[in-house]
């Protein structure tokens, strides 16, 4: 099978590539930095250079391609990601691929998405059928890709699949590794009422199965699919283990909403004024999203494609923690 995978160099795309080339695919990676990309030439994935803004550099990408994997994505992080940029990517950028594989005759088109879709949903176990309700540029641009994926859909001339993965970690991770690992370690960490919300976590090479049955089952098309390691983990078991991973846990103290909020509030715009370039520990986005529940049921990709989450929590962290102390 001939496989496009954009956001190659990235964290999940990165491990795609690998287990697409294990598996005997021919692999044609969307690259806009070659030099950076080199270790999967090695591999022996194909490097196409082209950006997702430039509808002409994607026609020799998607030519002659039976499934495109698009795990490219601009996310959103505080003091990052304005809106317009975070549109043009994550919007614009998956129209221009759509079209381009289209024109090409790929057959199906794999989306990887985001929970991010159901914003800060109030159940504690959110399906597929939630309704999708942006609090935020990410979430928002997220919604409009997988609006215009479905318009595709109806002509009848691309089979989609979309996934919408929660919080991915592992090796290769450059956003919520870092930013854990620097906000933990030996630091007073505040725990919005107590920290006992459930956060819903994914180690990457699961992600990367999924995908993989996303892209081959015939089940598939026309699906959406949440995917996680199918564990219940509060945010203080996330914190506590984190910090047993690094071998220095943080300190704890649990915090009521409305004072978390208000503080958290207040610290992001006087570290705005400032102008430092420094984050607060935690924003008002962040605080809303530590007191409400994170939770997706997993049911459908599991009955559906047979999808078996294989990496643990502990172990995962382990793992990742590990390529991240290395890196340093």
């Amino acid at each position: 099978m001939k496989t496009l995978v954009t956001g190659a160099t990235g964290l999940v795309g990165s491990h795609l590539v690998e287990y697409l080339l294990e598996r005997g695919d021919s692999v044609r990676a969307l690259v806009r930095d070659e030099r950076r990309a080199e270790p999967l030439a090695r591999l022996g994935a194909e490097l196409i250079p082209g950006d997702l803004s430039k509808p002409a550099s994607l026609k020799p990408a998607t030519r002659g391609i039976d499934v495109v994997y698009h795990c490219a994505a601009r996310v959103s992080l505080p003091f990052q990601g304005n809106r317009e940029v975070l549109l043009k990517t994550n919007v614009e950028g998956t129209k221009n691929l759509l079209e381009s594989s289209v024109q090409s005759g790929v057959r199906r088109f794999v989306f990887v998405s985001s929970v991010a879709v159901y914003g800060d949903a109030r159940c504690e176990l959110v399906g597929e059928d939630h309704p999708l309700l942006a609090n935020g540029p990410y979430g928002e641009s997220k919604i409009r890709a997988e609006q215009l994926i479905r318009e595709c859909e109806k002509c009848g001339s691309l089979e989609t699949v979309i996934l919408r993965p929660c919080v991915i970690y592992g090796p290769r991770d450059t956003n919520f590794l870092p930013q854990i690992s620097q906000a933990l370690p030996g630091r007073r960490f505040p725990l919005v009422n107590g920290g006992y919300q459930l956060l819903d976590m994914v180690y990457v090479t699961d992600v990367a199965e999924a995908l993989l049955l996303t892209g081959t089952k015939v089940e598939a098309v026309g699906q959406t699919y949440n995917v996680t390691d199918g564990g219940r983990h509060s945010i203080r078991k996330l914190v506590e283990l984190f910090g047993k991973t690094l071998d220095r846990p943080p300190r704890t103290w649990s915090v009521p909403y409305p004072i978390a909020y208000s503080f958290a509030a207040l610290s992001y715009r006087w570290s705005k004024l400032r102008r430092s370039g420094e984050e607060p520990l935690i924003s008002p986005g962040g605080v809303r999203a530590m007191a409400r529940p994170h939770h997706y049921d997993i049911s459908k990709i599991q009955k559906e494609l047979g999808y078996t989450p294989r990496v643990p929590l502990e172990e995962g962290l382990k793992r990742a923690v590990d390529w991240y102390l290395n890196l340093k």
